[in-house]
């Protein structure tokens, strides 16, 4: 895999990050007539969506330390499971910001070694 290669995915990973972000702050703000649900329960909905908006941040960002990438996310959790207060028919709920959390937490860890996976792989000489 060449450096350009390599530059360019953690480009692209980075904006899905960040457009990652902006579809919580929407599916966390809306009001409750405008959801559709998956099915699931909810505390799996909002640990898939931050285990997967962690899992991009982590691999993209490798030089930002986990214990930072964690805290973001969970206050990013706090903040919109917070702001559902001022959203009508939403509710505020510490069980959602818990799955939230432990979403960001997975998902920082997945996409750490989902990174280093990459490199060993890159790294390993060729026969």
């Amino acid at each position: 895999m060449s450096l350009a290669l390599v530059v360019a995915l953690l480009r692209t990973l980075r904006i899905a990050g960040w457009l990652c972000i902006s579809v919580l702050i929407l599916l966390s703000w809306i009001p409750r007539e405008w959801e559709t649900r998956t099915g699931l329960p909810g505390q799996m909905e909002h640990a898939i969506a931050y285990w997967g908006t962690a899992a991009i941040f982590a691999f993209s960002y490798q030089d930002t330390h986990r214990g930072r990438l964690i805290a973001a996310l969970v206050a990013v959790a706090g903040v919109l499971e917070m702001g559902q207060l001022w959203v009508p028919g939403r509710t505020s709920q510490l069980i959602d910001f818990a799955a939230s959390s432990i979403g960001a937490i997975a998902g920082v860890f997945s996409g750490r070694a989902a990174i280093a996976w990459l490199i060993g792989f890159i790294m390993r000489p060729r026969h």
